[in-house]
């Protein structure tokens, strides 16, 4: 628990307190001047060392293994033939010590590669010449020492396992019947591969520079007024819509998933409170950025961002994406980006190979 608690209080960070008088009809940053509400202070030349994007060794075979392979498995009927050595097979497995199942020794859905040595001596053998949808149990014993969990360091172990399929083999023939138009040859779907995980990293790059950059800037920052309520309103729905979202995910109500992380209904609507007030300070203090320097996108660039959004969110129309998200709303986020970009730019920037604490 203490962990996950740790993870919602990153997330929710605690406002400053501050005086003045609200108001429930500025709920957009267009409704109000920025400097009425902020002093900036010194943001540029502003430190920040994240890691550098990177795609992780295995990464693209394990992806295409996944996302293209895996649900092309063959059948019986399709492979026509048994287990092979080379084979990537899809099985599920329990593993028995004395007819009690040990802790480590299940899995289903996994792809194993038949003479990688990924598993223990004697269980790949046992795989070969089993036909797809045979169950079969294997009598083996574990290595001693046996580093993984040396409790089963020389044990005599049962495993019964299924063959639900043999991968495909990956080869240009099969690339081009998964209907992606750039990739019709292995080299460009795992180089297609590698440049949306490279993208990845680069957004998780870019956001964690962005948080420190606007961080350092905000604790510089002297706030004249409370932020106008609407506008914190606003940003208190957002973060209960996310909330909830991550909470249905597990399949759970957002009460039940606050519980999991040590807050009640009151403290967990008291920290999405705190966590608006500081969403909307960080968005002022960007607003108050992009007025002195002139970073405000103008209306042609808000209309080319939600063209590109149409298209890459596939909407059937600009009015059905308006319908889900407000034009104040994403020209909102495009001068975010505008200022994130010219802070970037004009910051002290440093890529780490580690992850930096």
């Amino acid at each position: 628990m203490k962990k996950k608690a740790g993870m919602i209080a990153a997330m929710l960070v605690t406002a400053v307190v501050l005086t003045g008088c609200g108001d429930k009809n500025k709920e957009f940053l267009k409704d109000i001047k920025a400097s009425d509400y902020v002093t900036l202070g010194n943001y540029m030349g502003i430190e920040a060392s994240a890691k550098a994007p990177s795609v992780a060794e295995g990464q693209v075979a394990y992806d295409i293994e996944q996302q293209y392979l895996t649900p092309h498995m063959l059948t019986k009927e399709e492979a026509g033939r048994a287990v092979q050595e080379g084979d990537i097979v899809n099985i599920d497995f329990v593993g028995y010590q004395d007819g009690v199942a040990f802790p480590g020794g299940t899995g289903q859905g996994y792809n194993l590669t038949i003479g990688s040595g990924q598993f223990i001596a004697g269980f790949e053998d046992g795989l070969i010449g089993v036909e797809i949808g045979e169950q079969v149990s294997l009598d083996l014993t574990f290595p001693d020492p046996y580093e993984g969990n040396p409790d089963l360091s020389g044990a005599p172990v049962v495993f019964d396992v299924t063959v639900n399929g043999i991968l495909p083999e990956l080869t240009d023939e099969f690339v081009k019947t998964l209907g992606i138009t750039s990739c019709q040859t292995v080299q460009e779907l795992e180089d297609w591969v590698y440049s949306l995980r490279y993208q990845e990293a680069q957004a998780e790059f870019s956001n964690e520079v962005e948080m420190i950059l606007s961080d350092k800037i905000l604790a510089g920052c002297s706030f004249k007024r409370e932020m106008p309520e609407g506008l914190v309103n606003r940003y208190q729905q957002s973060i209960t819509a996310s909330m909830t979202m991550r909470a249905n995910s597990y399949g759970m109500q957002l009460a039940d998933f606050m519980q999991m992380q040590g807050y009640d209904e009151a403290g967990y609507r008291a920290e999405f409170q705190k966590a608006a007030v500081e969403m909307a300070q960080r968005y002022v203090m960007y607003q108050a950025i992009a007025d002195t320097e002139g970073l405000m996108p103008t209306e042609e660039e808000v209309q080319q961002e939600i063209d590109s959004m149409v298209t890459i969110y596939g909407f059937a129309s600009e009015e059905e994406l308006l319908q889900q998200e407000s034009r104040e709303n994403i020209s909102e986020d495009l001068m975010r980006k505008n200022v994130v970009a010219f802070l970037i730019d004009n910051g002290n920037i440093q890529q780490t190979e580690t992850i930096v604490d």
